[in-house]
């Protein structure tokens, strides 16, 4: 795979300028840039700066409103519901991640309720917010994307990949934070892998016919998603249909924009909930045998050719690490990030120079 490596904070930046240019204030477009680069930093390339083009053509067309804020439109006590306004979705997840664990904090379990929401970006991002307040939290994220992925046993698509996501607070370290979509791959993963020129593994996406494959051109040309792990990837997806979609009302919204074209998101909602540790027992005794726990799994022998067993959110944390001088894009990628850059206006010089390696 050809590439080039590139400094996250000149990624932010550009990423910051095109979306500025798109009409999204300044701390907006700072906030979601960011947010790219930092899903590209934990390794979720799926989730990073590949998806700055595809956020761009949304916007151009009316599907995304760049500058519109979320706002907190109901609220009973431990409840609450929050709308994105078609905006971006990394600030409704925020104001959504931290409105239900402000009324965790009062008491004791904040439930919020998320519609009018786009792509919210990676989902563990909200997690750890949640944890470094001292939260537990988890998220179920209803009918996003298109009805992209196949029911368990069925030949034709009716579900989105549908993420679900958890945060604990463990003591002295990082969080741990599960963070995976109900469908085998995700469909950002796919997109990684055609940039790369790559096959997926197998059992991951069907072609037109229903029938497996691992060409990812296959998904492109009416393909769809399996289900992870089969009946029980299947069940969590549609738990999260029902969490997500169902309670929140969200396929009830008929507001979309742009009623011309096929909103991605038009009926998506999220149900994010925090729960304080401490009403349960004191919350630095949780945090210790959070502790605990992860230590004794981490010490577990590994398998062959594995070379030790890790928690999750233990990969992201070395990731960040890993890449914090800078990570690599493939070519197909930056050319991509570079077309957009231009066509709202920015010049050569104001593209990123790859980092020495």
């Amino acid at each position: 795979m050809a590439g080039r490596t590139f400094q996250p904070d000149a990624l932010t930046a550009l990423g910051t300028k095109i979306f500025a240019a798109l009409g999204a204030p300044e701390d907006i477009a700072r906030i979601v840039a960011g947010s790219l680069v930092d899903a590209n930093l934990t390794g979720h390339d799926s989730h990073g700066v590949l998806r700055i083009p595809q956020y761009a053509q949304r916007i151009r067309d009316g599907l995304v409103r760049p500058a519109v804020r979320p706002k907190v439109i109901e609220g009973r006590h431990a409840v609450g519901m929050v709308s994105g306004e078609w905006g971006f979705g990394q600030l409704a997840g925020r104001m959504a991640t931290d409105e239900a664990v402000r009324r965790a904090g009062e008491f004791g379990v904040g439930a919020v309720g998320v519609v009018r929401c786009n792509h919210f970006g990676r989902m563990g991002e909200y997690m750890e917010r949640a944890a470094d307040q001292g939260a537990v939290a988890f998220v179920w994220v209803g009918g996003l994307g298109q009805r992209a992925a196949v029911p368990h046993g069925g030949s034709r698509p009716t579900l989105g990949t549908n993420p679900i996501a958890v945060g604990f607070p463990v003591e002295g370290e990082h969080p741990f934070v599960m963070d995976f979509a109900t469908t085998a791959v995700a469909a950002g993963k796919i997109m990684v892998a055609r940039a790369r020129h790559l096959p997926l593994p197998p059992g991951c996406i069907v072609d037109k016919d229903g029938t497996p494959t691992t060409n990812v051109e296959d998904y492109y040309a009416g393909g769809a998603l399996l289900p992870a792990a089969a009946h029980k990837g299947f069940g969590l997806s549609v738990a999260a249909e029902l969490l997500g979609q169902a309670l929140t009302g969200a396929d009830a919204i008929h507001d979309a924009p742009a009623p011309g074209k096929e909103p991605v998101h038009r009926n998506s909602g999220a149900l994010f909930m925090a729960i304080d540790p401490d009403t349960m027992r004191p919350a630095g005794e949780a945090k210790a045998q959070a502790r605990r726990i992860v230590d004794r799994i981490r010490g577990v022998p590994p398998a062959s050719g594995v070379d030790r067993v890790r928690t999750p959110g233990q990969p992201e944390v070395e990731s960040r690490s890993a890449r914090s001088a800078g990570f690599e894009l493939p070519d197909d990628t930056w050319r991509a990030i570079v077309e957009c850059a231009r066509s709202v206006g920015l010049r050569d010089e104001d593209l990123p120079v790859p980092a020495a390696v």
